[in-house]
């Protein structure tokens, strides 16, 4: 147990590396889609190709916060969503990474069923148990069935599953027609690092993944299987009476002004990024690839600037501590801090100490460009 644990937090330690670089990445290709996506007319081939790009990015984004939960227990973004169309976009962007060799055969027997979910975990769990599948019929070729139906549960069928109440769930099977689970190791599967890959093809982590997630979103799941007639897995998830939260594509304009803005980060692209990206909005922007560099400009002429936005790490100072000592020289500069990840801060802590608001990277136009105008419009 005390080694589970240290591998854990080694885990945690390391996700939380991985993010803070990554989502920098992110922020610099979803910030130059952004503006490309600006520049280019929507008759043009080019824009439903950025689109793609950017909801790539945006998964790709989710990949790392998906870690980030498994291994700190951060906090689960529950909707109620519809979950069939969280399960047919996930079957529809696995069928272009599995092998043609092997058939993706949905059977989808409700429409507008809710659970209380995080659409992003969701997908993990249907792209995890899809790709174990096609992995274990890499060589002979065979069917993935994915079966989706209503199901109520009487107090005495709920006995098989003990983590669930009796009443109306959504039921989610996903069989294969691969060699199957030795029995010896059936028992084995959902812990972590546990697995029968050579090295190099898994990590031991997308079964504990996947299992921590059901439990998380008060689901249960099971497997059968027997050697030679594949492998089954079959999931619960408690059908919720709250409406889904269907998501509507905003077509607000985003909203602008003129004021002065001091914009601290130590990547240079992400700088040049986000320069471009408000004085579009008519901002007069002003930059600094230190804090050093930060608090010398806003020294000279404190009352020259109507906003700061501050990354949270950096070389020599924390955007917080930054932030602290720009508030020393002026107690009322309202001021931004913008993170891929941070033990440091989070939207509790920046209340705390006094910020205007906390921004995760990568940095949303539209909604950063909201935050902005309403922060100035406060003051």
């Amino acid at each position: 147990k005390l080694q589970q644990a240290q591998k854990m937090e080694s885990i945690g330690t390391l996700a939380g590396g991985i993010a803070h670089d990554f989502n920098n990445i992110m922020a610099i290709i979803v910030g130059n889609i952004e503006l490309a996506l600006d520049d280019v007319p929507k008759w043009n081939s080019a824009y439903s190709s950025l689109e793609e790009i950017k909801k790539a990015s945006l998964r790709a984004k989710n990949i790392v916060k998906q870690l980030l939960s498994f291994s700190r227990k951060t906090d689960q973004e529950m909707q109620p969503i519809q979950i069939v169309s969280v399960i047919k976009d996930a079957l529809k962007f696995l069928r272009s990474t599995i092998p043609t060799t092997i058939d993706i055969v949905p059977d989808i027997c409700v429409t507008d069923e809710t659970i209380l979910a995080d659409p992003t975990q969701i997908n993990q769990i249907i792209m995890n148990l899809c790709i174990n599948a096609s992995q274990a019929m890499e060589q002979t070729g065979g069917d993935i069935n994915v079966t989706v139906a209503k199901v109520i549960l009487e107090n005495n069928s709920a006995k098989e599953y003990p983590d669930l109440k009796s009443g109306d769930h959504v039921k989610i099977i996903v069989s294969d027609t691969g060699p199957g689970i030795d029995p010896e190791i059936i028992d084995q599967i959902f812990d972590p690092y546990f697995t029968t890959k050579d090295v190099g093809k898994g990590s031991g982590m997308g079964l504990a993944v996947v299992h921590g997630i059901v439990k998380n979103h008060n689901g249960a799941i099971s497997v059968n299987s027997r050697l030679g007639k594949g492998t089954k897995f079959i999931i619960f998830f408690p059908i919720t009476t709250e409406k889904s939260m269907v998501e509507r594509k905003t077509t607000k304009d985003i909203p602008g002004g003129n004021e002065t803005i001091l914009f601290v980060d130590d990547e240079i692209s992400i700088v040049k990024m986000v320069k471009r990206m408000f004085e579009r909005f008519g901002y007069k922007i002003e930059t600094a690839t230190t804090p050093e560099e930060a608090l010398g400009k806003f020294s000279l002429n404190p009352d020259h600037f109507d906003l700061v936005i501050t990354d949270m790490t950096m070389p020599q100072m924390t955007g917080v501590k930054l932030s602290e000592k720009l508030m020393d020289i002026r107690k009322d500069i309202p001021i931004i801090v913008c993170t891929g990840h941070s033990t440091l801060v989070d939207e509790e802590k920046a209340k705390e100490l006094g910020l205007a608001a906390y921004v995760m990277k990568p940095i949303n136009m539209q909604e950063t460009a909201q935050t902005i105008r309403k922060i100035l419009d406060k003051k």
